[in-house]
């Protein structure tokens, strides 16, 4: 088949999958409603006992199974339902297995029934996965249509499915990514673009962004997604979600598929994703005490969960720009209003500043982009799929005569100059120690995701605020914080110091990103990932104390 023929038969395969008695009636939510947060609610689908369901947290949901208040096949069905749901608001799934998923947790049901010993720590809660991956009998496309129907085989899922599955999650649905997991929003040429439910007319994310949009929805309390270069803190801060990107090693990556496999400069991390930070914490637990170190990931560090002590006197460092694009209004209003809530908590909070920020962005292609490019465009050709949007740099890579691409030498440099830049990054951060008034160096760096709270479709220019920790390899988290304000959030005049600045702020209108959410992110040691949500717990607590 063309590539054309192979993603309509994908995207029919998948829409078939929704029952007819939970599709939206034609014309009930207009093509024009921007804002569909509330639709799941309102539209008549789903139970009052299901919404109560689907809107409870997913570590009460794991208490509430564990005590019978509910059952894992009820819990399941109102996830599926509200699902089929976000689906058709914001185009968000990849592949759908509702009925294996139903009768997964029927038999969850009978086996406590008749054990009365729960499965696991997540006991008949519904997880969602991102498409990259494999779950026996579904594709992992990572949107290319060279990887459809080619669904993975019996003992081929991937270590985090393994660990779910055993931990006792029922798994019921995977998100859609954007073509070789390569761009921090959502498309791809099979099942094309994933909107923001907060406000359709901008993007989700990416490279997580099925993932951040199904979530956003309610459609699932529990996700897991990846991130190599912003992909699960960029979908998580453009929907409102609470995230953690781990350091390299902290959780198995073992049978992912991966745009990029075997390249080991820039790591790629598996992240959790949801609407509470109790739900992340839950879930790093969970997958620590798996130990996947001892047989499932031979890259997985043996660091076992840690039980951190959080001082009571915290101190923040505070980046508002990194020198190359400032943020948007509501972001920095975001960044503000963290900073004041934390003073007004008792905390400390600095200004930081990177030195040399543009290096990060200007090594990216000696260190993986050149070789991406030669591997997404062999993949591509198999098939005859032409270059998704926003990809022409790496396609001109991929065209252009090999002497232009990265040699290993230039590899090896490359990596030479990352290390010397990390250590003056990290001798940076420990010079914090003398302003901090507390006899440490700063607890945690509060930081953008991005310059946009969400950016329009086709609108992600820059992602260094985000890809900077990927290359140096520090744990980070996200916090939401507040709404895009009309009236809060109006444009100052400002000039651009570089053309893409100079883009980000010539298209800014508060009414052009009306309901976006705003977030902001805490970058936290390398490793240091049980410390850091200890403080993101703080600085979350004082977001809602000071509401």
């Amino acid at each position: 088949m063309s590539w054309e023929e192979i993603a309509r038969a994908k995207r029919a395969s998948r829409d078939q999958a929704i029952p007819p008695e939970w599709r939206l009636p034609p014309g009930q939510v207009p093509d024009d409603q921007v804002n569909v947060i509330d639709v799941p609610a309102k539209c008549g689908i789903l139970t009052t006992r299901e919404l109560e369901i689907t809107e409870t947290d997913a570590v009460v949901l794991v208490q509430k199974l564990r005590s019978r208040e509910y059952s894992s096949h009820e819990v399941t069905l109102a996830f599926c339902k509200r699902t089929a749901i976000a689906q058709q608001l914001v185009n968000c799934l990849s592949e759908i297995f509702f009925e294996k998923a139903l009768e997964a947790a029927r038999c969850l049901d009978a086996e406590y029934a008749a054990t009365s010993v729960p499965r696991g720590p997540l006991h008949g809660l519904p997880v969602s996965l991102k498409d990259c991956f494999p779950i026996e009998g579904t594709d992992a496309t990572i949107g290319y249509t060279a990887f459809a129907n080619d669904p993975t085989g019996e003992g081929e899922e991937a270590e985090i499915t393994r660990i779910m599955r055993e931990s006792g999650a029922i798994l019921f649905c995977k998100t859609n990514v954007p073509t070789a997991l390569m761009s921090g929003e959502t498309y791809n040429a099979i099942y094309g673009y994933t909107s923001n439910p907060y406000n359709r007319a901008l993007s989700s994310g990416g490279s997580s962004g099925g993932e951040g949009a199904l979530l956003a929805l309610r459609g699932s309390p529990l996700g897991v997604g990846t991130d190599v270069g912003g992909s699960v803190r960029i979908p998580g801060s453009f929907c409102g979600l609470y995230t953690l990107k781990p350091s390299y090693g902290r959780f198995p990556t073992s049978g992912l598929r991966d745009g990029m496999e075997g390249q080991e400069t820039v790591r790629n991390v598996v992240g959790p994703m949801a609407k509470s930070l109790a739900a992340v914490e839950m879930w790093m637990g969970v997958v620590l005490k798996s130990q996947p170190w001892m047989s499932a990931d031979p890259d997985c560090l043996p660091i076992p969960y840690r039980e951190v002590d959080v001082p009571k006197k915290l101190c923040f460092g505070l980046l508002l720009d990194d020198g190359i694009v400032k943020p948007l209004p509501p972001v920095t209003r975001g960044l503000l209003q963290t900073k004041a809530a934390l003073e007004a908590a008792g905390h400390t909070v600095i200004e930081f500043h990177i030195d040399d920020p543009l290096y990060t962005d200007s090594q990216k292609y000696a260190l993986y982009r050149s070789a991406a490019a030669y591997v997404i465009n062999s993949t591509l050709t198999s098939t005859k799929e032409p270059w998704p949007r926003g990809m022409e740099m790496l396609e001109a890579m991929a065209n252009s005569d090999s002497q232009s691409s990265a040699t290993v030498s230039d590899l090896w440099k490359a990596q030479v100059k990352r290390t010397k830049y990390a250590k003056r990054i990290l001798q940076a951060w420990a010079a914090t120690k003398t302003r901090t008034g507390t006899g440490r160096e700063i607890d945690a760096l509060v930081m953008p995701c991005t310059p946009w709270p969400a950016c329009v479709k086709y609108g992600l220019t820059y992602d260094n605020y985000t890809s900077l920790w990927n290359v140096l390899d520090y744990c980070a988290t996200t916090v939401p914080v507040t709404h895009v304000s009309s009236s809060n959030d109006i444009k100052p005049e400002y000039k651009g110091r570089n053309g893409t600045e100079i883009g980000i702020w010539k298209n800014y209108t508060p009414e052009r990103l009306a309901g976006a959410p705003v977030a902001v992110q805490l970058v936290g040691r390398r490793l240091k990932e049980e410390y850091l949500l200890g403080v993101t717990r703080v600085c979350d607590d004082a977001l809602k104390a000071a509401r």
